[in-house]
């Protein structure tokens, strides 16, 4: 059974968090899990302060009792005039982050962590928003089979390098 639990940068699951690893070909698509909780703390800290920037929400995800992935998804506030926005005039959810042990992949806990991280975005626990954007690799054929299977579409831009596609909430 595979269940996904909030995590954060004080938590006592922390190293075992921090020492999922990826494939050594893998390494360039997502941010290890030590820079991702540093920068949820980073970035729900800034917001918590200047009301601004986005909340982050990190999961663990479990098969059974043992942790074999980390998701974090994040809701942003408009940025105007930004190059590199998803929306510069409303806030979105994003999903983040979706990083599975690789002695755990293509066994559907991905899919599975998508699905159950989608349902709390559905709910639009931290406001309103039209879609929930993420972002992948061109090259990255696991998350752009991961997210589409869910229901994303890319839609035609390119940001940091990496291919945008949005699902509307």
């Amino acid at each position: 059974m595979i269940t996904i639990k909030p995590i954060d940068i004080l938590s006592e699951e922390m190293p075992t968090c921090i020492a999922l690893e990826l494939h050594p070909e893998q390494k360039n698509y997502v941010a290890d899990n030590a820079f991702s909780l540093a920068q949820a703390y980073d970035e729900n800290k800034d917001h918590a302060e200047t009301g601004k920037g986005a909340i982050a929400v990190p999961y663990a995800v479990y098969e059974n009792d043992q942790m074999v992935g980390f998701a974090m998804y994040g809701y942003f506030f408009p940025y105007i005039d930004e190059e590199d926005a998803y929306d510069n005039h409303h806030p979105v959810y994003f999903f983040w982050r979706l990083f599975i042990d690789k002695n755990h992949q293509w066994r559907g806990i991905g899919k599975e962590a998508v699905r159950q991280v989608m349902d709390i975005i559905k709910q639009k626990p931290q406001g309103d928003a039209l879609y929930c954007y993420t972002s992948y690799a061109p090259d990255n054929i696991g998350s752009k089979a991961t997210f589409a299977s869910y229901g994303f579409e890319e839609d035609g831009r390119e940001i940091g390098g990496e291919i945008v596609a949005r699902y509307k909430i």
